[in-house]
C-alpha cells in the first residue's frame, strides 16, 4: 500500500512538470507573437509614414511614369578644362602699315566688319613720299625703257655696239626692278599702285579688314599717332569656334580621335556636344598636360572665343545598374527614388549615385538592396514635394 502511495505521488509530479513546461512554452510563443506583431507594427507605421497616396487625378497631372531598374552602358569621364577657341584663318591682327597718323575711325569692339571693309583711315607724309618715289621710279623706267628699245634696235642694225646695248639693257631693268619694289610696299602699305599711277599722289591710307567677323579689340582713336608695325586692332569670325582641352598626360593614352565630349559653359543654360578632332603629340613642359582639339556646334553663336570652360571626356564603358537622372530627387544633399508599390502608392528610397550618362545615372546602392522594383521615372520631383508637404515643409529625412 505504501508503495501505491509513492508511485502515484512520482506520476503526479511529472504530470505537474509537463502541465507548467506546455504553459511555459505557451508563454514564450504569446510573448514572441507580440513581438512580432510590434515589429510588423513598426514597419507597417514607418511605412505609412513615407508613404505617399496619390488619386488618378494627381497621377495624370503630374505624369507619373514607372519602369524597371535597368542594366545600361555607362562611359567612363575624364574631367578637363580648355578654352573656346577659333582656327587661326579665323583670327586676323590689323597692323599700322606705316609710322602713320589716325585720320579717322568710328568702329568699336563687337562691331560687325565684312572683308573689304575700310576699318581705319591713315595720313602721314611717309605715305606721300612712297607715292612720290614710285612716280619717280615710273618715269625713270619709262626713259629707260625707250633708251633700251632704241639701243636694241641699233645694234641689231650693226649701228651701235654690243656694250652700249648691255648697258642699255642693264638700266632698264633696273629700273623695272625699282618700280616693282615700289609697286610691293604699296601695296603693303595698303595704297593701289594703279589708283596711284592713274591718279596721283593720295593723301589718306584706307585700311581695309582682312576677313569678315567681329571687332573684339580695337586701339585707335582720331588723331593718335602709330609706331610703324603697331597693332591697331583684332578680328575674329566666329563661325568657326572649336573647343582646346587640357588633358594631363597620364590620361592622354586612354582617348582616342572621335571620343566625345560635353561641356556646359558658364551663363549659359545648356549642354554643347562635340567630339576629338586632333590630339598634339606634345606635352606642355609647365602644365604638363596635352592639347587636345575638339569640334562642336553652336548654331545659336552664344560661345565667344576666348571663353573658359570645364568639360568631360567620354570613354567607352561598361554595363552598369542605371535609372533616369529625372529619377533621382535631392533632400538635403542625400539621393532618393520612389519605388511604385502599386499604381497610386510610392515610397521613397535612398540611393547612392555613380556616373550618368546620356541621361541615365549608375546606381550604386539602394536602401533595403533591392534592385528588382518598379521605379517611377517621371514625375518624381512632384512626388517629392507631396513627401515634404506631409513632413510638415521640412527637408528632412523622410525614412
Amino acid at each position: 500500500m505504501k508503495r501505491i502511495i509513492i508511485l502515484f505521488m512520482v506520476i503526479a509530479a511529472v504530470i505537474s512538470c509537463k502541465s507548467k513546461h506546455e504553459d511555459d512554452h505557451d508563454h514564450e510563443k504569446e510573448q514572441s507573437r507580440i513581438v512580432k506583431s510590434e515589429e510588423d507594427k513598426g514597419d507597417s507605421e514607418e511605412h505609412s509614414e513615407n508613404e505617399i497616396h496619390l488619386n488618378a487625378t494627381q497621377i495624370k497631372s503630374a505624369n507619373i511614369q514607372t519602369d524597371s531598374i535597368r542594366e545600361r552602358n555607362i562611359r567612363e569621364r575624364i574631367e578637363v578644362t580648355g578654352s573656346i577657341e577659333v582656327p587661326p584663318q579665323s583670327k586676323a591682327t590689323v597692323y599700322a602699315p606705316l609710322e602713320a597718323f589716325v585720320f579717322k575711325t568710328d568702329l568699336l569692339p563687337g562691331d560687325k566688319v565684312h572683308k573689304g571693309q575700310t576699318v581705319a583711315i591713315l595720313q602721314h607724309p611717309n605715305f606721300t613720299d612712297l607715292q612720290y618715289n614710285y612716280l619717280e621710279a615710273i618715269n625713270k623706267h619709262s626713259l629707260a625703257k625707250s633708251e633700251y628699245d632704241r639701243k636694241k634696235m641699233l645694234f641689231e642694225k650693226d649701228i651701235a655696239s654690243k656694250k652700249s646695248f648691255q648697258m642699255a639693257q642693264s638700266v632698264y631693268l633696273s629700273a623695272k626692278s625699282l618700280v616693282d619694289s615700289y609697286a610691293s610696299q604699296l601695296k603693303m602699305a595698303g595704297i593701289s599702285p594703279t589708283i596711284v599711277r592713274n591718279s596721283g599722289i593720295q593723301q589718306y591710307v584706307y585700311v581695309k579688314a582682312p576677313i569678315s567677323g567681329y571687332v573684339v579689340e580695337n586701339n585707335l582713336n582720331k588723331g593718335k599717332f602709330l609706331e610703324a608695325n603697331s597693332e591697331m586692332m583684332e578680328i575674329i569670325d566666329n563661325d568657326h569656334k572649336h573647343a582646346e582641352l587640357n588633358v594631363f598626360g597620364s590620361d592622354i593614352s586612354r582617348l582616342k580621335i572621335k571620343d566625345e565630349f560635353v561641356f556646359k559653359p558658364n551663363g549659359i543654360d545648356r549642354e554643347y556636344n562635340g567630339y576629338i578632332k586632333l590630339i598634339s603629340q606634345k606635352v606642355n613642359d609647365q602644365t604638363k598636360t596635352v592639347n587636345v582639339h575638339g569640334h562642336f556646334e553652336d548654331e545659336q553663336q552664344l560661345l565667344r572665343a576666348g571663353t573658359f570652360i570645364n568639360a568631360e571626356i567620354l570613354l567607352g564603358g561598361e554595363n552598369k545598374t542605371t535609372v533616369p537622372e529625372e529619377a533621382i530627387v535631392d533632400i538635403e544633399g542625400e539621393k532618393f527614388i520612389f519605388m511604385a508599390e502599386s499604381n497610386e502608392e510610392f515610397i521613397p528610397l535612398e540611393v547612392t549615385i555613380g556616373s550618368t550618362d546620356n541621361g541615365f545615372t549608375e546606381l550604386k546602392t539602394i536602401q533595403e538592396n533591392n534592385f528588382n522594383i518598379n521605379i517611377v521615372t517621371s514625375g518624381a520631383h512632384f512626388l517629392k514635394g507631396e513627401l515634404l508637404k506631409k513632413a510638415g515643409g521640412m527637408e528632412g529625412h523622410a525614412h
